[in-house]
């Protein structure tokens, strides 16, 4: 709790932000930066600096913070499950990367295997690299635990040609992974209940849109649903799979308790991706509410991490908007503060 607590403290406040903005150039944003607790992180960077450089650094941190409170909570199920995320997320860029034939070189630029290394499963990613195309990465990933959705993916992209298919089943390993610790246990436990559900429904909600967009059956649609469901029920997802089209199945979706981050749009792809941000803001805010009133340590640790992560999110937007020299006002109109 107290390293919770603290990592909570040592997240950016209102001024430094947007002082972060103003920075003339990626130069002198990392002069700031070097102020802050983000100066090891970002001390490592090499030049040319790149936004994508600053997003890996800040990614780091992030990862320093959840180990730190893994190794302070030990045989935590949830928080491992957690952190899962790390590897997944180069899982998902290294397959992508060789589904669309991209050299080694290319897909390296976007890999940062410190996660792993901080808990010794480098060789995951090392071994996957080494691969010459997607089947023989996807062999390699076999005995882990993404192994069995790796290989279902490369089946569906075969017959849809959309890329973002695995990021769908890698994470539907990663979210069973983290519903499996959940039930295991903190099933009683309403603060935790409170932060997993809101992951849970979004994957959920989104496998169904992105189906239908795909044009995926129902039962396509269905294997790739996690269960048990939480506020989104098996009816409502089954009414949104029912649906007559897209714009119809999000209808469903408004439906729900969920009503407030569903804002649609002319254009369907735009409607996802905007209810796919809601459900992560709301997912944020409520990483807030452990500090608020809670005792026990593991809702306090993932209301930290999550809270840092947005963080990161901030930064690396102003990073972007630094190097392409965005004015500070368009810039801040895109940062996330919970009110």
């Amino acid at each position: 709790m107290v390293k919770s607590f603290a990592s909570r403290g040592n997240l950016l406040d209102s001024s430094t932000i947007e002082g972060l903005a103003e920075s003339k150039n990626l130069d002198d944003m990392l002069v700031k930066l070097r102020g802050t607790v983000y100066a090891d992180v970002v001390s490592s960077i090499e030049p040319p600096l790149t936004s994508n450089k600053f997003e890996m650094s800040f990614h780091r941190h992030l990862s320093q913070i959840h180990h730190k409170l893994m190794n302070v909570t030990p045989k935590n199920e949830i928080l491992t499950a957690y952190y899962l995320k790390y590897i997944a997320s180069n899982l998902k860029i290294l397959l992508k990367g060789r589904a669309q034939n991209k050299s080694d070189e290319e897909i390296s630029k976007h890999i940062d295997m410190y996660a792993e290394e901080l808990i010794g499963r480098r060789d995951l990613i090392v071994k996957a690299l080494s691969a010459e195309n997607i089947e023989q990465t996807i062999t390699l990933l076999e005995n882990s635990e993404f192994g069995k959705n790796a290989i279902s993916a490369l089946d569906m992209y075969r017959k849809t040609g959309e890329f973002q298919i695995f990021d769908i089943f890698i994470d539907k390993a990663y979210f069973d992974n983290i519903l499996s610790a959940y039930n295991i246990l903190h099933k009683d436990d309403d603060r935790i209940r409170d932060i997993v559900s809101v992951d849970i429904d979004a994957y959920n909600s989104l496998v169904v849109l992105r189906g239908k967009l795909w044009n995926l059956d129902s039962s396509e649609i269905k294997r790739l649903l996690i269960s048990p469901f939480f506020d989104l029920t098996e009816r409502n997802l089954k009414a949104m799979m029912d649906a007559e089209s897209v714009a119809e199945s999000i209808k469903v979706l408004k439906g729900t308790i969920y009503h407030k981050i569903i804002f649609t749009k002319e254009n369907v792809t735009e409607s996802i991706l905007g209810i796919e941000d809601g459900f992560r803001l709301m997912g944020y805010r409520r990483a807030f509410n452990p500090f608020l009133w809670d005792i026990d340590g593991t809702s306090i640790a993932l209301g930290a991490i999550k809270l840092t992560e947005l963080e990161m999110k901030n930064l690396s937007i102003i990073a972007f908007g630094v190097e392409h020299h965005l004015g500070t006002k368009d810039i801040m109109s895109k940062i996330i503060f919970l009110k």
